[in-house]
């Protein structure tokens, strides 16, 4: 026969009690927790992977109440799927982005104004011209600047001294420059004279910008003077001339020439900050021994201004994010915390946080090196806002297309300026 125990019954009693008090709060952290995504490109390439995957874990950790899902896209691939994506009303919370992407995501009016979310403190901590081109007509900041990673005009001191070249005087002017390019050809002919990038894609307009402003073209954009300008044509020239003198080698991508320039065989290179970086990995050089073979100054002029593009990268949150508040304490997080900076930006991505200071005596002492201040004091105050948008991307295949035609093909330079001019967005 069953005995009723009530002894037995209190003890199950308070056993269910438990569960289910255990259970409620599991229920509420469950509730509680939010999750984000992250769609971007450095979780899909094997040099950074780890690393972002490492700061994503180190987030979550200090903000138990928060995951982060991320999005693998190639970077090719993510602007076009960030925008179809924004259209059918499924983009992520967050997303990295670069060059003309940001501005071509941002044109769909899907991201989130960001000034609302930014301190004072974090505001007055920003460096100067860190949020250039990031601001919509109305002004409102669309994306938030993550790194920094502009142009400079690297020389190779080694080779400037084997031309009978001053090593501490890398030339200022285009004039300087051509004199310094024919001491490179005629006393080094296995050196490459000047590293460019002249292939046929947006990115290598960006690139070639500067070039063109040097010169004071300004073939698209607010005022624009078009292809067929005095100062355009005279870039054609110099271009085609620096082609056929042999001091340029055309075709090549940007990244091609950093391993070349790893193994001493270029002079003098147009590249972003993260070049210190590469070369390093390829030819295990010392930071001392980098310092005394190559320096970096703004680019030489004629006629023009020095001004340099933004190779870095911006975060993006898009406007219909379920948990808003948690993707900009994501954002803050990658851009501004000392363990994103050092994990990410400064080592593997080899380029510059947004902010004057991160706090961290130690992580700040790593930034005051000779190409991290010559970037930061020199460089960085001549970046100058891209026309970013559908038109540029649309214009960089005209143009690009002129540009490659200057360099290796004999049509008059009249002829060539006049063909872009015609193919430019009306």
């Amino acid at each position: 026969m069953f005995r009723f125990d009530k002894r037995r019954l209190r003890f199950a009693a308070a056993i269910s009690a438990a569960t289910l008090a255990v259970g409620m709060v599991g229920t509420a952290d469950a509730q509680d927790k939010v999750t984000i995504t992250f769609a971007n490109w450095a979780s899909a390439e094997g040099t950074t992977r780890s690393s972002i995957e490492k700061v994503i874990a180190n987030f979550e950790a200090a903000n138990p109440g928060i995951d982060v899902v991320s999005e693998s896209i190639s970077f090719s691939e993510i602007a076009r799927q960030l925008v179809l994506r924004a259209r059918s009303g499924n983009p992520p919370d967050v997303a990295q982005l670069a060059g003309n992407d940001t501005v071509l995501v941002g044109s769909t009016g899907s991201l989130e104004p960001l000034d609302g979310y930014i301190s004072k403190e974090l505001a007055a901590n920003l460096k100067p011209g860190a949020d250039a081109g990031l601001r919509n007509k109305d002004g409102a900041l669309f994306a938030f600047p993550w790194n920094q990673s502009p142009a400079g005009f690297w020389y190779n001191k080694d080779i400037m001294q084997k031309a009978g070249l001053d090593p501490n005087k890398p030339p200022r002017t285009i004039e300087e420059l051509n004199a310094a390019l024919a001491a490179v050809k005629s006393s080094q002919p296995g050196v490459i004279p000047l590293g460019m990038d002249t292939t046929n894609r947006a990115f290598a307009l960006s690139s070639n910008w500067p070039w063109m402003q040097a010169f004071g073209a300004l073939p698209v954009g607010e005022g624009a003077t078009g292809a067929e300008s005095a100062e355009m044509k005279a870039y054609l020239t110099w271009m085609r001339a620096s082609a056929q003198a042999g001091y340029i080698d055309p075709g090549r991508k940007i990244g091609e020439f950093r391993p070349l320039a790893a193994q001493g065989n270029v002079a003098f290179h147009w590249d972003q900050v993260l070049l210190k970086g590469v070369m390093q990995g390829a030819n295990g050089m010392s930071n001392d021994d980098f310092y005394k073979t190559w320096g970096v100054t703004t680019l030489p002029t004629a006629g023009g201004k020095a001004t340099t593009f933004e190779g870095g990268h911006q975060l993006v949150m898009f406007a219909n994010s379920k948990h808003k508040e948690a993707a900009w304490k994501f954002i803050e997080y990658l851009a501004t915390s000392p363990d994103a900076i050092a994990n990410y930006t400064t080592s593997v991505n080899s380029s510059l946080p947004s902010i004057k200071t991160t706090g961290n005596a130690e992580l700040d002492a790593s930034l005051d090196t000779p190409v991290f201040k010559a970037f930061s004091e020199e460089i960085i105050p001549t970046l100058a806002p891209q026309p970013y948008g559908p038109e540029f991307a649309a214009a960089a295949t005209a143009i690009m297309a002129g540009v490659q035609e200057a360099v290796t093909g004999s049509q008059p330079i009249d002829a060539i300026a006049a063909s872009i001019q015609q193919q430019l967005p009306k």
